[in-house]
């Protein structure tokens, strides 16, 4: 019997396949401290990495098989330790793609077509000054050109929904861009080009901080920005000069630098959609999640090669 130590207050239904194995999971909803993981971490044969574990926690799980990243970014997760260490870290990029490109759309037409400000105006303001002809016009995406930043399986995803919505898309990914998801462009090309700019990049030392004000100033006049990567490619400050400036024309944003805390002046601008990181956060995909993790420690745990292996081991 191994001992498999999750993270976070995942739901648990999803890891039945584990039901022999003794299961160590935070309160639902709650997630354990640094102290609690180092004080769990020599147990463990598995972990279940749905947030941060540090090179501290890493080298006192002595015992560890396998670290299952929770979600496709693995940026949380100090895979050099692990390296060190000999345990391989895994992640599982399909269980997240459907659901996340979904919300990526959702952002897009609640940034577009103000959405979320006119939901606010409604509880707030007297509703007949609000109704009306040529009141508070939004923009349309049909016609409107996506550039898509990462055509990996969430990006690719991104810009099939999005054709649906009759909008032209362009894409640039280090890697290249297949030229069946979108045209393929430079990235100066697609700051330059898309009345919509989506981010579906991994967080690197190339992508941290790619959007700064240098980005925002080569980018069309009255650009979309949507983020459902990661906070830290987008330069907040510069961001919100561009929001003020008029350069950006508004911005729908799962992700954040700092999570949980949000600057206040992104959660007050009426041009900033913002939810809570919520990409899979549905149960249909979570329990997907939780099952994809413990196919891959299962074989992990048997001596099997788990799928999706990110640290070269």
């Amino acid at each position: 019997m191994a001992t498999i130590l999750i993270t976070h207050g995942i739901p648990a239904e999803g890891f039945c396949a584990l039901r022999e194995h003794t299961l160590i999971l935070p309160p639902p909803l709650c997630a354990f401290s640094e102290e609690e993981l180092l004080l769990n971490a020599p147990a463990a044969d598995a972990i279940v990495a749905g947030g941060k574990v540090s090179a501290a926690v890493i080298r006192a799980a002595k015992k560890l098989k396998i670290i299952a990243n929770y979600g496709a970014g693995y940026d949380g997760v100090d895979v050099q330790a692990a390296r060190e260490m000999g345990v391989p870290v895994t992640n599982i990029p399909d269980s997240v793609t459907q659901d996340t490109a979904e919300l990526a759309l959702g952002l897009m037409l609640a940034a577009s077509r103000r959405i979320g400000e006119m939901n606010l105006r409604l509880r707030r303001e007297e509703p007949e000054n609000l109704f009306g002809m040529g009141k508070y016009m939004g923009q349309s995406l049909r016609g409107k050109t996506l550039g898509i930043l990462g055509c990996g399986r969430i990006g690719s995803r991104t810009a099939s929904l999005a054709r649906a919505f009759g909008m032209e898309v362009m894409g640039y990914s280090r890697r290249g861009c297949d030229s069946a998801v979108a045209r393929p462009v430079s990235l100066d090309t697609l700051l330059r080009e898309a009345d919509v700019l989506s981010l579906h990049c991994p967080l690197t030392t190339e992508t941290r901080g790619l959007i700064d004000a240098e980005a925002f100033a080569r980018m069309k006049d009255g650009a979309i920005l949507i983020n459902t990567a990661r906070g830290a490619v987008v330069d907040t400050a510069a961001l919100l000069a561009a929001l003020d400036s008029g350069k950006v024309w508004a911005a729908g944003l799962d992700v954040f630098p700092d999570e949980p805390r949000i600057p206040p002046a992104l959660l007050q601008h009426e041009r900033v959609v913002c939810t809570p990181h919520i990409g899979t956060n549905t149960a249909l995909t979570r329990r997907e999640m939780a099952e994809a993790c413990s196919r891959q420690i299962l074989d992990a745990l048997s001596g099997k090669r788990p799928q999706n292996i990110v640290n070269g081991l």
